[in-house]
């Protein structure tokens, strides 16, 4: 009796396990069919080659998109103050010597930068664009020479100074100046005591500050004239800061100045204008510091004058930028948009115009701000989901379209076959 009952009670739970394997079963949402009802078809192949190159080419596009960041931008009203704008320029002008650029940059609030040599580089190129060396300006001399003795008298002059005048150091064109007026005065005196002596293999009063080598810069400022003797190129590298607000930087003739009134005057001896060749080259020119996939409208443009003189200008509109990288600091810079025009300045209808290049810039209030974000890796996850299930489920419609017309057609073709007996 016992034994019967323990057997009866093991059969007992051997089928609730069954029935809760059962009810478990059911559940399942995808039934298999045996392996003996399943039918392999060349065109279930076709379609099943083509679904797995698709869902192969999706996955590849999405794993590129996840590793790429996406960049959005928003525009706001700019707040802040008190900032400067770094220019950053790479100009080569191939008929003009350095010696003849003079970059002035003013603005409305009334800051003028004259002759701007600091951060800048100037490069004598040749007429063929060979390299000569570098602008010998104020300040380069000044660096040059600073620990040394500059000559004042060149020795191709064979002028032979007076003794007091023999131990002097001539390190910038001031010196060169202050010392040719008291020669010339010390001349000038010896001459009215000694009428008609010369002490000089070449007459004190020949001597002129505008022949010394240090001199050339800023004789040339004053006299452009001097341009036709000198058959060179430049290019002018380096950056400028100023302020964040309206203004321009140029390069023309003549020597800058601030008058009483607070204008600024360009001083120069007259000559023919148009012999001032202001064809240039602008292989870069930026504001602020670069950030990815900037466009600066006007690298790489191009103005050539064959004949004549004239100005171009520049109309810059200048959009402050903040750049957030997906993985680093924030970049605040700038971008811009340009438009210009150019004036010729041998056309009576235009008046008197003063040739050269001008960048007439303006700041704009609103600001973009670009964002740079990585899509998550869930949204990846379900993005392959969607992509393995989508195709997987339209192929599967596609062959299951194409198996029941080829059995439609088959069936069809038996019947009139059939018929015809």
């Amino acid at each position: 009796m016992e034994l019967r009952q323990r057997r009866s009670q093991a059969g007992d739970g051997g089928s609730s396990g069954t029935t809760f394997a059962d009810t478990i079963k059911k559940l399942d949402v995808y039934p298999k069919t045996l392996d003996d009802f399943k039918e392999r078809t060349g065109s279930g192949a076709a379609v099943s080659i083509i679904s797995l190159s698709i869902i192969f080419l999706l996955v590849v596009s999405e794993l590129r998109a996840y590793f790429t960041p996406v960049t959005t931008d928003h525009l706001y009203v700019d707040t802040a103050r008190d900032e400067r704008i770094r220019i950053n320029a790479n100009i080569t002008f191939p008929s003009m010597p350095c010696a003849g650029l003079n970059l002035v940059a003013m603005d409305v609030a009334g800051e003028q930068q004259i002759d701007v040599v600091r951060n800048l580089i100037k490069t004598r190129l040749s007429l063929d664009g060979r390299t000569l060396g570098r602008e010998l300006d104020g300040e380069t001399v000044e660096k040059r020479l600073r620990r040394s003795c500059g000559t004042c008298f060149p020795p191709e002059w064979h002028f032979q100074p007076d003794e007091k005048f023999r131990g002097r150091c001539c390190n910038s064109c001031a010196d060169v100046k202050e010392l040719f007026v008291e020669v010339n005065g010390q001349r000038a005196k010896e001459q009215k005591q000694h009428s008609g002596g010369e002490s000089a293999a070449k007459p004190l009063a020949q001597i002129k500050w505008e022949d010394h080598p240090i001199c050339q810069h800023e004789a040339v400022l004053m006299d452009p004239s001097r341009l036709a003797n000198i058959r060179e190129g430049c290019n002018l590298f380096g950056f400028l800061e100023v302020n964040k607000v309206a203004g321009n930087f140029h390069v023309a003739p003549g020597k800058a100045f601030q008058s009483a009134q607070g204008q600024l005057v360009h001083e120069f001896k007259p000559f023919d204008t148009h012999t001032y060749n202001i064809s240039h080259t602008i292989h870069s020119l930026s504001f602020g510091v670069h950030y990815p996939s900037r466009v600066n409208p006007l690298d790489g443009a191009t103005a050539i004058l064959s004949n004549g003189s004239g100005v171009f200008q520049y109309f810059v509109k200048v959009v402050p930028t903040t750049y957030e990288p997906a993985n680093g600091a924030q970049i605040h810079t700038h971008q811009y948009s340009v438009t210009d025009q150019f004036k010729s300045a041998h056309d009576p209808s235009k008046g008197f115009v003063l040739p050269g290049v001008f960048f007439i810039y303006d700041i704009s209030p609103i600001k973009v701000k670009f964002t740079e974000k990585h899509t998550s890796f869930a949204h990846f996850l379900v993005s392959l989901c969607a992509i393995v299930g989508g195709v997987f489920t339209v192929s599967g419609i596609i062959d299951s379209v194409i198996y029941s017309t080829g059995g439609v057609l088959l069936r069809r073709k038996g019947s009139d076959g059939m018929l015809s007996h």
